[in-house]
């Protein structure tokens, strides 16, 4: 059986004004853009902004709007963000009539383990198998705090439990296709959302911001340039690098550090030889992007 997936990180989730606007107060034509018709089994969005709020008024309001445009009666399930950094958590939409939940841990269970955050155990109609999903969201705030989110998925890189990872990881690998040189365009109070410390030093005492790649790697793999491939990693792979498609999943902006792939599907060795697609949605309208993000679809043979 086919198993799509979408993950898609919308601006704030709609919320008109941002973080500074109404409460409930949404405007889901974006999301609704960036399906294209298209309607994934799974979709992975990314900030929820305020999606659990006043009985999950956001969430529901986002499945009501998909649902609306023509596409499937999705059960949303609203997640947390690590280090309890606020209201802008994933949601993960799944179809019922494709996928069987069988277990959502949201992180706000009294049991809960930070290594389950936002973790959807599911299996598929004719099947026992039991497959896992963890959608993510990494800290904007530095690469120190990056890093604590890579080590909090190591343990789902054993094979033995089949695992895909959806999100923004808010980082690149290292490696030539990955690389952002144009840090100079930004200023340097927002460096840090992207970057490691300390910066490269020039003999002049000029400060080079160094592309944050350690988070990643630490789950792919240290880019090996001698033999063009990655070791040392937990044992996840990329599957845009797998695939051999490095489109860009950011869409240009002034505000931007240069072309960015941040949103990204991770497997472990179980679902390596299931990918059988992968695809980077532009938008329809390049001048009117529905998100600073574009959304990413994943086909999976199970």
């Amino acid at each position: 059986m086919e198993l799509r997936v979408a993950e898609f990180n919308l601006d704030c989730g709609g919320l008109r004004g941002g973080l500074d606007g109404a409460r409930g107060d949404y405007d889901f034509s974006g999301l609704v853009d960036a399906m294209h018709d298209d309607w994934p089994d799974i979709l992975v969005l990314c900030e929820g902004a305020f999606y659990s709020h006043n009985g999950g008024a956001g969430a529901f309001g986002a499945a009501a709007a998909m649902r609306e445009a023509g596409g499937r009666a999705y059960t949303p399930l609203p997640g947390t963000l690590t280090g309890g950094r606020g209201p802008l958590a994933p949601v993960v939409y799944v179809d019922p009539q494709t996928v069987t939940v069988r277990h959502w841990y949201s992180g706000h269970e009294p049991d809960h383990f930070t290594a389950r955050s936002n973790l959807l155990v599911f299996t598929l109609p004719g099947s026992t198998q039991r497959r896992y999903l963890i959608a993510v969201h990494f800290d904007v705030r530095s690469h120190i705090a990056r890093i604590h989110d890579a080590e909090t998925l190591r343990p789902w890189a054993n094979p033995a439990t089949p695992c895909l990872i959806a999100g923004d990881f808010n980082s690149h690998p290292s490696g030539p296709h990955w690389r952002v040189t144009n840090f100079d365009q930004t200023p340097s109070w927002r460096h840090m959302s992207k970057t490691r410390f300390p910066p490269e030093i020039d003999t002049d005492g000029t400060a080079r911001p160094v592309c944050d790649t350690e988070p990643l790697d630490r789950l792919l793999g240290v880019w090996h340039e001698p033999t063009g491939r990655r070791v040392g990693g937990a044992g996840f792979l990329d599957v845009a690098e797998l695939v051999g498609d490095y489109t860009p999943t950011v869409n240009p902006s002034p505000a931007a550090f240069g072309p960015m792939t941040l949103d990204r599907f991770l497997v472990n060795d179980a679902l390596t030889d299931a990918v059988t697609d992968y695809r980077v949605r532009l938008p329809a309208d390049p001048q009117r992007p529905p998100s600073s993000h574009r959304r990413i679809s994943l086909t999976l043979d199970l």
